[in-house]
């Protein structure tokens, strides 16, 4: 239940700054599987939305690891805040590509789901909504519980099929929710999603 509470600016951005969620992405030799397994389908490829800028507020990050020889591109669209009764999850998609650049569009992308304390999803069970419409993925999550201090956090992995992807991001409308708790996607975010699923089609089909 939201309440209202005053509190003065300077000091509430040190506070939620403080509160926002750092990333908890797998590590490099979980994902290296996913970075070498073959191209997508045709069909997955030519669902990707065209590029795109990205906008502001939510950077592609590229990563390398050297000792995996892998590259991995994400893009952290709500980045999680936790204060009193503010408590918002932190959602990343992400994917993987073996050696300096990627040959293909990936056949997968992660989406990580995060949340601290007091907050904990009723059920490991993801649904994307697109457009009002609601689709139960039949996928199973790895699971990371972290142990903090004074706190801990649970971090939600999915594999999803790019072919799933590349659909959701072609929503007007959209929302990922892990139990009871969703992260809904305003035009803003969207833009933001597609920009990352864009840059997928780099070499290919024409794409920059």
């Amino acid at each position: 239940m939201r309440r209202a509470f005053l509190i003065a600016p300077a000091l509430s951005a040190i506070v939620l700054s403080a509160c926002a969620l750092p990333s908890a992405l797998p590590s490099f030799e979980a994902t290296a599987p996913a970075s070498r397994a073959p191209a997508p389908p045709a069909s997955a490829v030519a669902r990707l939305p065209a590029r795109v800028s990205a906008g502001q507020g939510a950077p592609i990050v590229t990563e390398t690891d050297s000792a995996t020889h892998q590259g991995r591109v994400s893009v952290t669209t709500h980045r999680g805040r936790y204060f009193l009764w503010i408590q918002h999850p932190r959602v990343t998609f992400f994917y993987v590509y073996e050696g300096a650049a990627a040959a293909h569009p990936p056949a997968s992308v992660y989406l990580v789901f995060r949340t601290h304390d007091p907050q904990a999803p009723s059920s490991n069970r993801l649904t994307l909504v697109c457009n009002g419409a609601e689709h139960p993925q039949a996928v199973e999550p790895t699971f990371a519980f972290e142990q903090g201090p004074m706190t801990s956090s649970r971090v939600f992995t999915y594999e999803l099929s790019l072919e799933t992807f590349a659909t959701f991001t072609m929503c007007d409308h959209a929302a990922v929710r892990v139990g009871d708790i969703t992260a809904t996607y305003d035009a803003d975010r969207i833009t933001q999603l597609r920009a990352f699923a864009g840059g997928m089609r780099a070499g290919v089909g024409g794409g920059d």
